[in-house]
């Protein structure tokens, strides 16, 4: 079954879900419930196959979302405000088919609404609020301080103040910016400056602008906190902690030990694993900005699960491996079975009647074996084995019995000789090592000691099981049969891996140089990275690599005897869960088509992701037609210190011989140009005096250079008054350009405020 969550378009919202084993055909299901709360949006349709029974084909459920509406500021005319914020309305939590009631209307600045909040009866659909124009009171000059969230790039508050030209503002952020910082709010710039006063320009209102962005907190496991209490102290009403399981899960593996029918034969063995994650919380709105970040286990794998020896049973394995810890809860079960046992019988097969059948004897080493087990003694009666080394620990194993001779016979034993044997046998592959003949009279010692054969299996790594030969030994007198004794081994076992690291090619058994050897390294420890590039659209390095590198290991466990691998596939742990969040760099000039790049999965093999940087737009001077003005500079847009994805607000550069209205821009598209149109300044009118002929323009005096003197031919002589008359009036056409030069400074300084 496959459920998805698209727009109307078609257009997938969020990831599909997959139940592939969670219906079983012929089943009843429902899913109903599966629709999401997606931010923008609201659920407009629940498909019909939403409930239903499985069939033979793959079912496939549609939930169809369309967008929601917004809140659209407009005049007493019903026209929108130009500029003015237009929020889209706020999804319901719980419902992903409503919005929340009572949903606050922006802020327009020079604006007052006529409603504070709104319910919008239709999710879809926007809705028009109407804003009175705020009038100013009479011969009184204007100025505006608008709080604004860059974060959302909407207006937080504004507030208009009015005052006589040139006096002082009576104003203070103090209060508001303390106001909105309790909130959780981060001041950027306060963009109002101490001692600002009131301009005389009745068409203009001065504007400051006091920025912030919304804060971030980390809560986690080194950063907890109490679930829905106050992410901002001062602001008890405000955003609470979300619950701890959004960051902190436990989950399990049980291995149960239990009889072929699931009765529980000892205590469940469990094992917890503890994920835990670190959720970044937008302090203003309590949203978490990273709620797809990855979760880490305290452990890579849980350990290794050893069979118990439950006396009288065989277990169906040795050992549960450790699995790879998964955020769900696992369980494995141990089967035992009961061991089956020695029966005895005479020479024909025949059951030998109340003769005792005990059950093979546990190994103490392995829970999935018997152990030699010695054969019960039987009045009247003598085995053909002293014991029995079960090979299937389930299966009972018919011994034969000799009936012993009339002891009123006459004894004929020293006749001939008797015959014995010592076999040398691997119970691990079932063979024959090796078989050592002896030959004697009837209660004479057998002279013979299994020491050396001993010592030279243990160093080719066999494990002595049991040593079956009595150093007291003597000859019977059954001529019929061969006194056999048993020397059992088992193949030795031997780890290697990260714990218990070996050179690769060196001997296992250190005293036989030219047995088995040790594995090739990369058969237990193997490295994978994950790789950043930051590079721009050409695939050009614009700085190094981000590389994380994970090991992955287990443990081998190697066949002492063979050299073999006893469990080739075992599984690999890694050092790390998830590889670590890589925070992407600002790079001056450019912006990232990201700002972070989640940490992926820790998996057998090496992952590359690109963040790929273009350059920034700039800000480009235009004169009213839209072209292009010669010669003026063309800033790039400022990068967003905080944000490699975004750049800020930029002034606009200043053009010689041309004024404009726009003293910044806060672009929405980062790569985009943005044009700004300019106006020539107006020349200043000429007056008699400036135009007046013949006057003599100022003399400039450098230190290395003396003032030229006029030949006296040249200018009327009309005396010292006249002369300085003519000074005046040239000194005083210098300070009028650089008045108007002051004034045009003035007033583009006055409209960079606005």
């Amino acid at each position: 079954m496959t459920v998805k969550f698209i727009d109307e378009a078609g257009n997938e919202l969020a990831p599909q879900v997959i139940k592939g084993s969670d219906y079983k055909k012929g089943a009843d299901y429902d899913v109903s419930g599966d629709a999401k709360v997606i931010e923008g949006y609201y659920l407009k349709e629940t498909p019909v196959n939403a409930k239903g029974t499985i069939g033979s084909d793959n079912v496939t459920v549609m939930f169809v979302y369309a967008k929601l509406g917004n809140i659209v500021p407009v005049d007493p005319s019903g026209a929108p405000i130009p500029g003015a914020d237009t929020p889209t309305y706020s999804n319901d939590p719980e419902e992903p088919g409503k919005v929340v009631p009572n949903q606050p209307v922006p802020v327009v600045p020079g604006y007052t609404p006529q409603v504070p909040s709104v319910t919008p009866d239709k999710p879809g659909e926007d809705t028009p609020v109407v804003y009175v124009p705020v009038t100013p009171e009479k011969d009184k000059q204007a100025a505006r301080i608008i709080y604004r969230d860059t974060t959302t790039g909407t207006v937080i508050d504004s507030v208009d103040v009015y005052g006589d030209p040139d006096s002082l503002i009576d104003y203070s952020t103090a209060d508001k910016i303390k106001e909105l910082t309790n909130k959780g709010y981060v001041l950027v710039e306060d963009g109002f400056p101490a001692g600002a006063t009131f301009d005389n320009d009745d068409n203009t209102v001065q504007t400051y602008h006091v920025t912030f962005k919304h804060g971030e907190a980390p809560v986690g496991p080194n950063d907890p906190h109490e679930p829905g209490t106050p992410i901002n102290p001062n602001d008890p009403n405000g955003p609470k902690w979300p619950a701890k399981d959004e960051y902190t899960k436990q989950y399990t593996s049980t291995v149960q030990f239990v009889d072929k029918d699931g009765n529980k034969l000892r205590d469940d063995d469990v094992q917890t694993s503890t994920w835990t994650r670190t959720l970044i919380v937008d302090s203003v709105t309590g949203k978490v900005k990273n709620p797809d970040q990855a979760w880490t286990s305290d452990k890579g794998k849980y350990d290794d699960v050893t069979a118990p020896v439950i006396e009288g049973y065989y277990a169906d394995k040795s050992r549960v491996t450790g699995k790879t810890t998964v955020q769900e809860d696992l369980v494995e079960k141990i089967t035992y079975t009961p061991l089956g046992k020695i029966t005895p019988q005479d020479p024909n097969g025949d059951p030998i009647p109340n003769a005792p059948t005990p059950g093979y004897n546990n190994d103490p080493k392995d829970p999935t074996k018997g152990a030699i087990t010695p054969v019960p003694e039987i009045p009247g009666y003598t085995p053909r084995v002293p014991n029995v080394n079960p090979e299937d620990p389930g299966k009972d194993t018919p011994v034969v019995y000799e009936k012993n001779e009339d002891p009123k016979k006459p004894d004929i034993s020293n006749e001939r000789d008797q015959n014995a044997k010592v076999i040398f046998r691997d119970v691990t592959t079932d063979t024959d090592l090796a078989t050592e003949k002896f030959t004697g009279k009837s209660g004479s010692k057998i002279t013979y000691s299994t020491a050396d054969k001993i010592k030279e299996l243990l160093a080719k790594g066999y494990v002595l099981v049991n040593d079956g030969f009595p150093s007291d030994a003597t000859f019977d007198n059954d001529n019929d049969v061969d006194q056999t004794y048993y020397v059992t081994f088992k193949h030795g076992e031997a780890p290697v891996g990260p714990n218990d690291p070996h050179k690769p090619g060196t001997p296992i058994n250190p005293n036989d140089p030219n047995g088995p050897k040790w594995p090739a390294k990369d058969e237990y420890t193997k490295q994978y990275t994950s790789t950043v590039h930051f590079v721009d659209k050409d695939g050009n390095k614009l700085r190094d690599d981000d590389v994380q590198t994970s090991t992955w290991t287990r443990t081998l466990i190697v066949d002492t005897v063979t050299g073999k691998v006893k469990n080739p596939d075992a599984a690999w742990t890694s050092d790390k869960a998830n590889y670590n969040d890589v925070k992407v760099p600002v790079i001056e000039g450019y912006y990232a088509d990201k700002a972070n790049v989640l940490g992926p999965k820790a998996t057998q093999e090496n992952i590359e992701t690109n963040v790929v940087y273009n350059k920034i737009g700039k800000i480009v001077p235009v004169d009213p037609e839209g072209n292009p003005i010669p010669g003026a500079p063309t800033p790039q847009y400022k990068n967003d210190p905080n944000d490699p994805t975004k750049v800020v607000v930029t002034d606009t550069p200043d053009v010689l011989g041309y004024t404009t209205g726009t003293i910044s821009v806060e672009p929405d598209m980062p790569g985009e140009d943005t044009p700004v149109v300019y106006t020539k300044v107006a020349e200043p009118e000429k007056t008699p005096e400036s135009v007046k002929p013949d006057t003599p323009a100022p003399t400039v005096v450098t230190p290395e250079t003396k003032p030229q003197q006029q030949p006296a031919a040249e200018l009327p002589q009309t005396g010292d008054a006249d002369t300085n008359n003519m000074a005046a009036i040239g000194v005083a056409m210098v300070a009028g350009l650089l008045g108007l030069m002051a004034f045009t400074s003035k007033r583009k300084k006055d409209e960079n405020e606005i």
